[in-house]
């Protein structure tokens, strides 16, 4: 009986890794494993580029350790210029500003830096421990940490100043025994004493100076026919069981001190700060009683409102009581332990705790003071505030179980959560070191579509050190991860990621000048300049690395951009991709693949040499086909399936002028072995490229089992 015979074609390689299907349920188009190869959008499958400093490139004129803490932030409309966005570095206590707008980046490192070690408080581990959280309102920037007094930053004339946020709050707290509260009392306690003050009586505005009072209702109740406060009337008033209301008192929420009581002081400082409906919130403090206090400012309108966080009216005031919708505030979560992010979109504020997510959200889409509503949202929380990252409004973060993201409801705006790794790679992010996970930094590449996360080995020594990438594309939804390889000696590394627009300004400073454009103005012996800012696009959107340089250990910018295809310019990286078992659509009969037809685009573009040395092409291919039949680990050895048929002819006029009549390259390969499933495995070679198109194969089907 003859073989039938049949053909597979494959143009659609780009589903990513998969590692949560068996080997009879593995899907078409994913692949069993994979390192280093880029998937886009066309079906098309690509190496990498190799990871290089930009051109050009500058070292900072700082170090960096091996040790020292790195985070990075985005200061947008810096000093009140729309146009104007810093990238803020963190270098252990200093922070750094880097100018987004042009090339090369590493070169636009303001000249002013700033020291967080002044705004260390008593008893802090030291700003350089602790990685900061950035926001930004109004063109100031405001930063938090565990390490310092959370501090605002403003920018004007190339000088940075400082002011450390002073939080102001009301007192709602009783100190005393409020069961006792119902009936007069003699001879109060310092604590009743406090309470009483508190709620009203004894501050003055004929307030009467009696604290032996019930505060079931406040003194302005008990007001004769004059007006004025008579003890008499007042006692004629049945208060029942409530209490009247307090929060006279304004404090300092990290050092309370009460009249007759003492000071009581809050130790830890904020880890989260985020904008949100002109405000600004704070949170993650490391406390036993206020780790799910969330604070919020009033409406800001100057930098002295960032710390103001508090009802404007005094809630025991006879005349004006009222909480305005612009007052700033309070907001307790309870069940929240260890925030550690705080995130705004559209009308809601996302509360990233490690037990969970809350929203808190607005009446009709608006935050106000006195309308809002708190819903938990996920029992999966953030395991370190460095994973999360926002791709269009919608958050992803790694829990202790694996990747998620929020959908929201488009009716209610509530947001639910989904777990991305359980039906994908669960198994490789489960294989990634709980120490790696904790040194994850994420950005988010907007004009593509994907987010980076980049960890370090498992055991690396050089905390700083990122060397993995896992990458997930959005429209795709498809993973895939990188690998950086290091360099045979002083290797540079990655030690965070930054997403670079490609827009920008510039502050320029020019000369004035008289009417002949020839003489500058002067004052004294300086000359008078004018600041212009110009916007203008600087270059193709991409993520940008911050590397430490092996050589001198100072910081410097690079990319995945460099065509050699090694890492660092001598450091090899191997390019796979394995596709998934093909059984062919019969789990019986073993098969043969007589035949495999593979497609690759052209990627050569011209050539570099002369007559005498010799010519060679530029950015030449490779690509290695293996297989492997059955469930065999190994596959068999590789061959070339990037074979140019025609001679190309060099015209030393042109040399930028690969002559090849053909944009893409056709291999036929003879495949040898036989079984019931089969798979392909595609290779790079060093310092070459591939571009894959897809394949085509033919299938053979046995008579017999």
């Amino acid at each position: 009986m003859p073989q039938s015979l049949g053909q597979k074609a494959v143009n659609n390689f780009v589903r990513g890794l998969i590692t949560e299907a068996s080997e009879l349920t593995f899907p078409e188009g994913a692949s069993v494993d994979e390192l280093n190869c880029d998937l886009r959008r066309d079906g098309t499958r690509r190496r990498r580029l190799s990871a290089k400093v930009e051109d050009s490139n500058v070292l900072s004129s700082f170090t960096l350790s091996d040790t020292e803490v790195v985070a990075t932030g985005d200061w947008e409309n810096v000093g009140g210029n729309a146009d104007l966005t810093f990238l803020v570095i963190q270098k252990g206590s200093t922070l750094y500003f880097y100018n987004k707008a042009d090339l090369p980046y590493s070169a636009q490192i303001e000249a002013a830096s700033f020291n967080l070690a002044t705004y260390e408080y008593a008893g802090s581990a030291g700003a350089e421990t602790v990685k900061c959280q950035f926001t930004s309102l109004k063109g100031n920037l405001i930063v938090s940490s565990p390490a310092i007094n959370t501090v605002a930053i403003e920018y004007g004339a190339g000088t940075l100043t400082g002011t450390a946020v002073a939080f102001k709050t009301r007192d709602f707290e009783w100190q005393g025994d409020i069961d006792t509260y119902y009936e007069n009392d003699s001879t109060p306690s310092n604590a009743r004493k406090y309470d009483a003050q508190n709620a009203g009586w004894n501050v003055g505005n004929g307030a009467p100076s009696d604290l032996t009072k019930r505060l079931t209702h406040p003194w302005f109740s008990g007001k004769d026919e004059n007006g004025a406060y008579s003890s008499s009337e007042w006692e004629l008033i049945y208060g029942g069981t409530s209490l009247t209301g307090n929060g006279h008192y304004l404090l300092d929420f990290f050092n309370k001190v009460r009249p007759y009581v003492g000071t009581e002081a809050e130790t830890s400082r904020f880890r989260c700060v985020e904008s949100f409906a002109g405000r600004i919130f704070y949170s993650g403090l490391e406390s036993s009683k206020n780790a799910g206090t969330i604070l919020f400012s009033k409406l800001v309108e100057t930098i002295n409102d960032l710390g103001r966080c508090h009802q404007q009216n005094d809630p025991t005031s006879e005349n004006m009581s009222d909480l305005l919708a612009t007052d700033g505030g309070e907001i307790k979560i309870p069940d929240a332990i260890k925030i550690q992010r705080l995130y705004a979109y559209q009308s809601s504020l996302f509360v990233f705790a490690e037990n969970g997510v809350w929203q808190i959200t607005g009446v009709d889409g608006i935050f106000s003071a006195s309308q809002y509503s708190v819903n938990r949202v996920s029992r999966v929380g953030l395991l370190q505030p460095e994973t999360f990252v926002s791709a269009d409004g919608t958050p992803f973060w790694w829990s202790r179980f694996g990747i998620h993201t929020l959908q929201s409801d488009p009716v209610s705006l509530q947001g639910s959560e989904q777990n991305l790794t359980i039906p994908t790679i669960q198994t490789l992010w489960d294989n990634i070191n709980t120490d790696a996970k904790l040194k994850v930094t994420a950005a988010y590449d907007s004009i593509n579509k994907r987010i980076y996360w980049a960890y370090p080995d498992a055991g690396e020594t050089v905390s700083s050190k990122l060397n993995n990438f896992l990458i997930l594309d959005i429209p795709l939804q498809a993973f895939f991860p990188w690998k950086v390889s290091d360099q045979t000696s002083n290797t540079s590394s990655v030690v965070g990621l930054s997403f670079y627009s490609g827009f920008g300004a510039k502050n320029l400073e020019l000369d004035v000048t008289a009417n002949n454009g020839a003489d500058d103005v002067v004052e004294g012996s300086d000359d008078i300049v004018s600041l212009q800012v110009s916007t203008f696009n600087t270059g193709d959107p991409a993520i940008v690395l911050l590397v430490r340089d092996g050589a001198t250990n100072k910081l410097t910018m690079g990319g995945f951009t460099g065509s050699d295809f090694l890492d660092w310019g001598d450091a090899d990286y191997s390019s796979f991709a394995e596709t998934g078992y093909d059984f062919v659509g019969d789990l019986v009969t073993k098969k043969n693949a007589p035949y495999i037809v593979v497609y690759a685009r052209l990627t050569e573009e011209g050539f570099t040499g002369n007559e005498a040395a010799g010519y060679e092409s530029i950015r030449p291919s490779s690509l290695k086909v293996s297989t492997a039949w059955d469930f065999k680990d190994t596959f068999g050895t590789g061959q070339q399936a990037y074979r140019l048929k025609h001679p190309v002819v060099v015209n030393p006029s042109n040399l930028s002028d690969f002559n090849y009549p053909e944009d893409v390259v056709t291999t036929r390969l003879k495949v040898l072995g036989h079984g019931r499933s089969v798979r392909i495995r595609y290779d790079s070679e060093t310092g070459k490229d591939f571009l894959l198109l897809g394949w085509g194969l033919i299938q053979g089907k046995n008579p017999r089992f």
